[in-house]
């Protein structure tokens, strides 16, 4: 029985450095710098993995420092007062985040402080279902109006982009911080658009 409890331990012994070692390994550090268009430090800027915002900020010289197991494929840079941008990663110890050049892969907009949230939407319908009311998104993104019901017939509102009616397809190209409001309209208030405001409206505003 004691050479049992002594061959345990010496198991112990061995292989619990050893995991704790390939943990060790399999964390990755890295160092994220942002900066403006004129190389200078944007502090207070949220960094995002593969679209999901991380929990900190950049410290007051621009710099995150991160560790992660799972390699992201994009790193995201936002500041509501600067803009957003966005880089491919390219498994890097350190990397640089420049929000603001035209030259990026970002989106280069200013949201204003009330749209700070869209940045968490990976696209519209995504948008749609966590900050617009009355409005129903099913997983295959279809659009309708709540009080829109029809067994036969087509519920589809019409969409309006910065004054312009455009097809459904189109709203693929707008980007959730771009985003200035979103307002539905129904019934009477949809009527100024006649016939094809039959479904009700949603209107859409972009910066």
């Amino acid at each position: 029985m004691k050479k049992s409890y002594v061959l345990l331990f010496l198991l112990g012994v061995f292989l619990f450095p050893v995991q704790s070692e390939i943990n060790a390994q399999s964390e990755k550090k890295l160092t994220i710098e942002v900066r403006d268009a004129q190389n200078k430090p944007v502090p207070g800027a949220v960094i995002l993995f593969d679209n999901v915002r991380l929990k900190r900020w950049t410290n007051k010289k621009g710099v995150f420092k991160a560790k992660f197991t799972e390699t992201p494929k994009e790193i995201s840079a936002f500041s509501p007062k600067v803009g957003i941008s966005k880089i491919i990663y390219n498994g890097s110890d350190k990397v640089q985040i420049i929000i603001g050049d035209s030259n990026d892969l970002g989106i280069n907009r200013s949201p204003t402080s009330k749209n700070i949230g869209a940045i968490q939407f990976r696209d519209f319908y995504d948008y749609l279902r966590g900050q617009v009311p009355g409005v129903n998104v099913s997983i295959d993104n279809v659009i309708n109006i709540r009080g829109y019901n029809s067994v036969n017939g087509s519920t589809t509102p019409l969409f309006v982009l910065n004054n312009t009616a455009v097809d459904q397809t189109e709203l693929l190209n707008v980007v959730p911080t771009t985003i200035k409001s979103v307002v539905v309209l129904k019934g009477p208030e949809a009527s100024k658009y006649g016939s094809r405001g039959a479904n009700g409206v949603i209107e859409i505003r972009t910066f």
